[in-house]
């Protein structure tokens, strides 16, 4: 929602003697600015959109010496049981306290079971022995709880899970042999999501004045259970769970941060179904953050993975990036955490794949995505909020346009971004995408594209963009003009013929120019190419 632009009313010719008319006005204004949306602060400053890597992938150095670039993620932690001393933390059945469950594979019952059958205070007393282990008193950081054998609505146990329900009926029975199995159920039913609220509610309380500077919350919470069923799917949230969300209140209320889930299954690949599916679990979690305050939502960081979650290691595709990346940006989220499991590194072969998959396609697309929304950002809000999607259910991203920009992987390693924005750049930005204020910020949305000179965003790893924009004579002439410029020189260079595009197809994401060619030729080949072959299919989605 952009911000009135009051002077734009004709108070004097509509307000007058009509008290009626200036009441009404007043009214009008009251909705209005009460549609202001906002989000959260970024966790670490001048980090608009954080990026966390959460994969167990330090046995590619140590073992086979590949080594891969997480420059770009701020936070980097393994899942393992023996990491510590992380920035981000995720604490499985197993590692924080005593959870009651079932093992879901053998049927053993671990430290009671159930919620109503576990020792809170003995589960409490291990939980500070366990923060102390792996969290060092003064780490900032994110802290995630990752708790799935049962759900603590009773409703939302249904099989396998149904083992909790039915246990705790048979508990209710012999405790209250008087009890018919409607009552027995009703009784079992309060006593589950009972203990189930104490031992989720007391852990978080408890992990937060153990560890103040982490943002804690559960893994998966919230959900919104709109798995692909129907031929017209949409993607949306059922409505019953939405209200079932809304249930868990006291958990919105105690977590500093909300953890969803977008992970994909294979029969989304490269389909517009996967986009409808990331967007409304995103959107969901976005509500949810704003259930206790509106002004003040919970920072929300979407757990994803770069692999399909029914086939090991069958990495995402361009597209795939764009539907869960991509929409996740667009939204307006505070970051992502990209999570893996073990056998990412069993093997140097596989920590080889990981390797380029990094170097070729999640990296240049991570740069493009962020680069644009921080320009986007800087443009729309100037740096006080984010850019978010006007319309939520359209197919706008927050893309670079390969008319204008490439990103090299050079030979030293690093990427490098070449390329300026246009005015028509930033107008197709204001057009599609509105400004969400940070809490206890106040901004107000920049609606003139041609008011903004600058553009200086950078991600980790010093790649920026810097230039300067609308210069008149005496200004900043674009770099690219003077590029072009030097166009038919430079292709009689007799260099021009030890250069080559890197010749495997899934390098489409990052224009690759072969080592050996000189800064100003490689500049020249770029605009010559037209950057046509860069990001083409994503820009049509959005511009």
């Amino acid at each position: 929602m952009g911000v009135l632009r009051f002077q734009r009313i004709p108070f004097r010719s509509s307000v007058g003697s009509s008290g009626l008319t200036q009441a009404a006005l007043t009214l009008l204004l009251i909705i209005c600015c009460s549609t202001q949306e906002y989000r959260a602060p970024p966790f670490i400053p001048n980090i608009s959109f954080l990026w966390a890597w959460n994969i167990p992938s330090e046995g590619c150095a140590v073992n086979f010496n590949v080594h891969l670039d997480l420059n770009l993620f701020s936070l980097v932690g393994s899942p393992r049981k023996n990491a510590r001393g992380q920035n981000i933390t995720i604490f499985y059945n197993n590692r924080l306290g005593y959870y009651p469950y079932i093992e879901d594979k053998t049927g053993k019952v671990m430290d009671g079971g159930l919620p109503q059958t576990g020792n809170l205070i003995k589960h409490l007393a291990k939980v500070r022995k366990d923060i102390d282990h792996y969290i060092d008193v003064d780490m900032t950081g994110l802290g995630v709880i990752d708790w799935e054998n049962w759900r603590p609505l009773w409703i939302r146990n249904w099989k396998p899970k149904d083992i909790y329900k039915n246990l705790s009926i048979e508990l209710v029975h012999q405790q209250h042999a008087e009890l018919n199995d409607t009552e027995a159920a009703k009784k079992a039913k309060a006593d589950f999501e009972s203990a189930g609220r104490c031992f989720m509610e007391t852990t978080l309380k408890l992990v937060k004045d153990l560890r103040p500077n982490y943002l804690w919350g559960f893994y998966l919470f919230p959900d919104c259970y709109n798995g692909f069923k129907e031929i017209d799917y949409n993607g949306s949230c059922p409505d019953i769970e939405k209200k079932r969300n809304d249930k868990l209140d006291w958990l919105w209320k105690e977590s500093t941060a909300l953890f969803p889930s977008i992970y994909l299954s294979s029969k989304f690949e490269s389909t517009l179904k996967a986009a409808l599916y990331v967007r409304n679990r995103v959107l969901e979690a976005i509500r949810i953050s704003e259930v206790h305050s509106v002004k003040h939502p919970l920072p929300v960081f979407v757990y994803t993975r770069p692999v399909f979650a029914d086939i090991d290691l069958k990495y995402f595709s361009e597209e795939d990036l764009v539907n869960t990346i991509g929409e996740t940006v667009s939204l307006g989220a505070s970051g992502m955490v990209m999570w893996g499991g073990l056998n990412v590194s069993q093997n140097v072969q596989y920590c080889t794949d990981l390797d380029n998959y990094l170097k070729s396609t999640l990296n240049p697309y991570i740069i493009n995505v962020t680069l644009a929304a921080k320009m986007c950002n800087q443009a729309l809000c100037q740096d006080q909020g984010v850019c978010v999607r006007k319309h939520w259910n359209s197919s706008d991203y927050l893309h670079l346009n390969p008319e204008n920009f490439v990103i090299q992987l050079e030979r030293n390693g690093k990427y490098t971004v070449q390329g300026e924005p246009t005015l028509e750049d930033l107008q197709q930005f204001s057009q599609n995408f509105h400004c969400a204020c940070y809490a206890n910020v106040h901004c107000t949305e920049r609606v003139d594209m041609s008011e903004v000179h600058t553009i200086k965003v950078c991600v980790p790893g010093d790649i920026c963009i810097d230039t300067f924009l609308n210069s008149g004579p005496g200004g900043h002439p674009s770099s690219w003009k003077e590029k072009s410029a030097t166009l038919s020189s430079i292709l009689s260079s007799p260099t021009s013929s030890i250069c080559s595009v890197h010749p495997r197809r899934q390098y489409s994401f990052v224009f690759i120019i072969s080592e050996l060619c000189t800064k100003q030729l490689k500049t020249t080949l770029i605009a010559l190419m037209g950057f046509r072959t860069y990001y083409s299919k994503i820009w049509h989605l959005s511009y």
